[in-house]
């Protein structure tokens, strides 16, 4: 049976063209993962890191066809994992939660194997966190001035944990110590988790982390946050000031998002863009940002990567004065 073809009429033009514009994204793009996507998190669980990786993944599960793993590959900071992303095939199938302590603080402190400014393809940026100086509840500092005036008096007695040597908490100490001309005593450990148990044992004085890593500690009366290293409050701590309300401007966020191997190709990227961009509209990635605390600050891969840039140069002038 002879068929006869639709002629194509202005009409028939614009209904495919409107169909075309109704396509999803990555539809257009013509990449569509056949494989599971790992995300590869350089902190222990339990820590920011590794919630947003766990909870990203599960509200792309309506999203993406295949499924989204989460992987932690603890230690230096988050350089571990990093390096394992930077040397990944760019395919698509390994990303890192990155923008933290691995992009833009621990390169300053030892060598890396990967550029962070260069061996990452930035897909998507998800949140951001001020640092935060929490002590026990019980302890004998009542404020963020009386714990700089006994660190001033006795150099290196008051302790502090952070995530790690290098991390951006370990800078904001140090920036912190610069400006405030005093001394105080490092331990680090392998992730928010760790750092927070050491606080509540009493095996440091003090703790560096995000407030979505200690808000269930805050809330349950456990730990006392003293201070905010950012330029504003957060609503979630009305009462707790920023450092440069006490008198010591030193503001420094703790990004997250998702990156790839440098070379990810423009169609994978939009593709992992759109998939999760759509994950932080699901009800279930808003739940969780409810209740969690966290302060979610989107930004598509280019934005993401000036940002992580200038935190990069900030920290490394700041670091070396």
């Amino acid at each position: 049976m002879k068929t006869t073809p639709h002629p194509l009429t202005r009409r028939r033009f614009g209904a495919l063209g409107l169909a075309t514009l109704a396509a999803p994204t990555w539809a257009q793009a013509g990449w569509e993962p056949t494989q599971p996507i790992t995300i590869l998190v350089g902190f222990a669980p339990g820590g920011s890191a590794d919630q947003i990786a766990r909870q990203l993944s599960f509200a792309a599960k309506s999203i993406i066809s295949v499924p989204v793993l989460v992987v932690n590959k603890v230690g230096a900071a988050g350089a571990i994992a990093a390096q394992a992303t930077a040397e990944a095939k760019p395919d698509g199938y390994t990303l890192f939660v990155g923008g933290g302590s691995e992009s833009t603080s621990v390169g300053h402190f030892k060598p890396l194997p990967y550029d962070p400014r260069k061996s990452f393809t930035p897909v998507i940026k998800v949140s951001r966190a001020p640092s935060i100086l929490a002590v026990r509840a019980d302890s004998k500092f009542a404020d963020m001035k009386a714990l700089l005036a006994e660190a001033k008096q006795a150099p290196e007695k008051v302790s502090y944990g952070s995530t790690g040597e290098g991390g951006i908490f370990h800078a904001t100490a140090l920036v912190l110590e610069k400006q405030s001309g005093i001394k105080l005593l490092h331990v680090p450990y392998k992730g928010a988790a760790d750092s927070m148990t050491a606080l509540l044992g009493g095996q440091v004085d003090s703790a560096f982390g995000a407030y979505e890593e200690m808000k269930a500690m805050i809330d349950a009366g456990k730990v006392r946050p003293l201070a905010l290293f950012s330029r504003s409050r957060l609503p979630g701590l009305p009462n707790v000031p920023t450092m440069t309300e006490i008198g010591v401007p030193v503001a420094l966020d703790n990004m997250k998002g998702l990156m790839g191997p440098a070379g990810l190709p423009a169609p994978v990227q939009r593709y992992l863009h759109d998939a999760f961009r759509k994950a932080m509209q699901t009800d279930a990635w808003k739940d969780y940002v409810a209740k969690s605390g966290l302060t979610q600050d989107y930004a598509e891969g280019p934005a993401f990567q000036k940002e992580v840039s200038e935190a990069y140069d900030l920290i490394g002038k700041a670091i070396a004065k």
